[in-house]
């Protein structure tokens, strides 16, 4: 596969890896960085992502920016968006790619649940305390 673009000296073989690099550069959430580092991993391994969860993540990370999402429900909608695609990909014999999209659903659902152990509700940011 032809690499796409150059940005920053980091070099991308799967163009909507390539956009997703350039979203989540030098932001300050964790869950941007998290995106940044596996995004990076898997284009390595030549693992591509489809248009749908491209666009999910690159407003995922947008949205934990700016306070619209916590990065619970980011993570949540990835594991959604990843079990939708791992389904499609196992119904046409990408047995390769389904794999890794059906780990990413389940990594992004146990890195939800961690998150939330840690993570103030909205009623708690509030000084609500639930004990």
């Amino acid at each position: 596969m032809p690499i796409n673009k150059l940005t920053s000296g980091v070099k991308l073989n799967h163009p909507l890896r390539m956009d997703i690099h350039q979203v989540t550069q030098g932001k300050k959430s964790d869950y941007a960085n998290q995106v940044h580092g596996v995004n990076k991993l898997l284009d390595g391994f030549g693992v591509g992502i489809s248009k749908q969860s491209a666009q999910g993540v690159i407003g995922n990370v947008q949205k934990v920016e700016t306070g619209a999402m916590s990065e619970i429900t980011a993570h949540l909608r990835e594991a959604k968006g990843f079990g939708r695609d791992a389904f499609e990909s196992f119904s046409t014999g990408q047995v390769k790619q389904g794999a890794v999209e059906a780990f990413g659903s389940a990594l992004n659902t146990a890195g939800a649940a961690f998150k939330s152990t840690f993570t103030p509700t909205p009623a708690e940011k509030l000084g609500n305390d639930p004990w």
